[in-house]
């Protein structure tokens, strides 16, 4: 039975409308599913390249960006700490965890130019936080170049190799030697005692607070004193040996030659009249001297010889019969 034309209008209207409904609904659901993957992508794509460019520049330093001082920073910062890492190996290398260790050196080297290097040998030494100990010069007035030097340098024992060889670039390194003690136990055992005699001075004072006559004071002062005299002792012992391993010790001999090639302590000061002068009155002494030595090793024998060999002479001609005596001669008569 066909539809009325009223009906037939309003279901083609329905029927239009479902269809615009539909496909409204399908492109607002597409383009909400494109946008949400399009953003889900492009977040996914920052990251990943974030990631993927830091994974690069971690496995390729060079084909990272150099923005400024930015990279120079992180090219220090790695720098760094290569050379602490550097640092760390030789510290654990040098002072063993947990050892008191004494280190000792001694180096000699010639140089061209005496002042400057022993002006250098100490700021090797001030540089590293240590101290120059001692220090003796003596220069040539006629080569202000020339002259010889003897310095003590206490550094830290973490720099204690370095300085060596820093001394040794000063000029021609001629010798070195270098030691190490380890005083861990001597340590141990003056600590020790220190604490057991502190504890003991405590308890001797304990015992003056409860004294009661003069005698007991008088006596447990005495004890106390001399209590106190083997901790000062102990604590002076303790502080040595910190002291010495807290730094370590060396001898600088630096020295500079005159433009002939003669060291300074070995001048040509035989010359001259004053010279000669000195040198023949050092050979008078020295025979004087000699014959001196020679008379007093003489003269034991010489006395013991008098004091048997007289009597004995004395004695034998006292017992020698007497000699013939000579007549004088009778004159002749008829002469």
């Amino acid at each position: 039975m066909p539809l009325p034309p009223r009906l037939r209008r309003r279901a083609v209207i329905a029927l239009a409308a479902l269809v615009v409904g539909t496909l409204l609904a399908s492109f607002v659901l597409a383009g909400c599913s494109g946008g949400g993957d399009s953003g889900t992508a492009s977040s996914a794509d920052s990251a990943g390249g974030s990631t993927g460019g830091g994974s690069a520049a971690l496995a390729n330093p060079e084909a990272a960006p150099d923005p400024g001082n930015s990279g120079r920073a992180s090219d220090s910062g790695s720098t760094t700490g290569e050379s602490k890492t550097t640092q760390d190996r030789t510290d654990a290398r040098v002072l063993p965890a947990g050892r008191d260790i004494i280190y000792r050196g001694a180096i000699e080297v010639k140089v061209k130019d005496l002042a400057r290097a022993v002006a250098r040998a100490e700021s090797l030494a001030l540089d590293v936080d240590g101290v120059v100990f001692s220090e003796q010069t003596s220069a040539d007035p006629s080569h202000p170049k020339a002259g010889d030097a003897t310095l003590t340098l206490r550094v830290p024992p973490t720099q204690f190799a370095a300085t060596l060889d820093a001394l040794g670039r000063l000029g021609k390194e001629l010798s070195r030697n270098r030691s190490a003690e380890d005083v861990t136990t001597q340590v141990a055992d003056v600590d020790s005692r220190v604490r057991t005699q502190e504890r003991s001075v405590e308890r001797v004072r304990a015992l003056l607070a409860k004294a009661n006559t003069i005698g007991e004071v008088v006596s447990i002062e005495s004890e106390l004193s001399r209590r106190e005299a083997d901790l000062e002792s102990l604590q002076a012992q303790l502080a040595r040996l910190k002291d010495v391993t807290d730094l370590a010790t060396i001898d600088v001999s630096i020295y500079s030659p005159r433009p002939g090639g003669q060291a300074v302590h070995e001048t040509d000061q035989n010359l001259g009249f004053l010279s000669g002068l000195r040198g023949g009155w050092d050979a008078f002494v020295a025979i004087v001297l000699v014959g001196l030595t020679v008379l007093g090793a003489v003269i034991p024998f010489v006395v013991t010889a008098a004091l048997v060999g007289l009597p004995a002479y004395l004695l034998l001609r006292s017992r020698l019969p007497p000699g013939p005596t000579a007549t004088p001669a009778t004159p002749d008569p008829a002469a």
